[in-house]
């Protein structure tokens, strides 16, 4: 991954030793009449990821304990949808007020999110038991469960760290927190933990509560960190509650999207998915693929019920009675329900990036 070639060595009252990049800038030409002007253009949230890659390490390797763990973790690199959530809703507003944090504060909150992220799948795969993580071993798979159990935590809570360093250094983004009923922030972080625990007590086969379950666990185990990096990136960047609650929104309709594509996925296998396919056939956990074929097809129930029926025959099944088609419809409305939450915003790079976001989760 590239990284960029200069930083400016900030005061880091957290990190003392450390230093936090500021974001370049490129620039480009007016020609108004005969003058030429050269106007600064800032770097987009997508051009900025390469910021979060530098700046991780420099955050999370620190000579301690959890430093082999940290550099597995960040050796297979997701896609950084939370920092790039982070990064672009700290720029939607292109007059930002004055109180705006800094580019390289909004870096250090992107980085806080992807490191509760990671810190979340390190006990996913601890919970599900799985191997495997984006094409190579899982924390606990390589390092053993309790070890891993221990560096999840310990990440959460340096991400947290990070967090209060920037209110600290930010006092009217920490106020505009203090003042924002119905925004995600870090006193409801807990739903992710609520999400974890209720996707082991599906409901019975019934397939309208077995949608609201689905839904219920996907806003909580995926929405609540998307809703959390859009809130403080919203913040950061000068956005007002109104426009916060919309980004609540379009948070929770890209994780009902996410989670829907991610379980498809899961069932059709292919290059790129990062671990073995077919696990949550095999645990027979009702996604919405599944909610779809039990709704489609007759017969669905008793071979879902039968623990004989081997998940193989699950998913041809499945796949043949059109349910991850029908699964990908409803993930491509709630795209649509997205979109239409960023009208409130006017036209802006960020903008455009939280779109294209959009696109991508359906076509990946």
């Amino acid at each position: 991954m590239t990284t960029p070639k200069e930083f400016s060595a900030m005061d880091n009252s957290a990190l003392a030793s450390a230093h936090r990049p500021e974001v370049p800038q490129a620039v480009h030409v007016e020609h108004p009449g005969d003058q030429v002007r050269v106007l600064p253009r800032p770097a987009g949230p997508v051009e900025q990821l390469p910021l979060v890659a530098t700046r991780l390490p420099e955050i999370l390797l620190t000579g301690e304990d959890f430093d082999d763990i940290y550099r597995h973790v960040l050796a297979a690199p997701g896609k950084r949808v939370r920092a790039r959530l982070v990064l672009a809703c700290a720029t939607l507003l292109p007059d930002a007020p004055g109180d705006a944090v800094s580019p390289a504060d909004a870096v250090d909150l992107a980085c806080a999110m992807e490191m509760l992220h990671e810190s979340s799948l390190i006990h996913d795969d601890i919970c599900d038991g799985s191997l495997l993580r984006r094409d190579a071993p899982s924390v606990p798979a390589a390092f053993g469960v309790r070890p891993a159990a221990r560096a999840g935590f310990h990440m959460a809570g340096a991400a947290m760290k990070v967090v209060a360093r920037v209110l600290a250094d930010n006092p009217a983004m920490a106020e505009r927190i203090t003042d924002a009923p119905g925004i995600t922030f870090a006193d409801r972080l807990s739903e992710l933990s609520f999400g974890q625990l209720i996707e082991t007590m599906p409901p019975a086969i019934d397939v309208p509560a077995l949608r609201r379950h689905y839904e219920l666990v996907a806003i909580a185990k995926t929405g609540t960190l998307f809703r959390l990096s859009c809130a403080y990136g919203g913040t950061a960047g000068g956005v007002d509650l109104d426009r916060l609650h919309a980004l609540m929104v379009y948070a929770d309709q890209l994780a009902l999207a996410f989670q829907i594509m991610d379980d498809v996925r899961d069932i059709e296998g292919g290059p790129g998915l990062g671990k073995d396919a077919g696990g949550d056939l095999e645990r027979r956990v009702p996604t919405w693929p599944v909610i779809e074929w039990l709704d489609l097809r007759e017969g669905a129930r008793d071979l879902w019920l039968d623990p004989a029926t081997p998940s193989e025959t699950l998913r041809t099944d499945l796949v043949d009675s059109g349910a991850t088609k029908a699964a990908r419809v409803v993930a491509v409305t709630a795209t649509e329900t997205a979109t239409d939450a960023l009208d409130v915003f006017g036209p802006s790079p960020a903008r455009d990036d939280l779109r294209e976001l959009l696109r991508q989760v359906i076509s990946r």
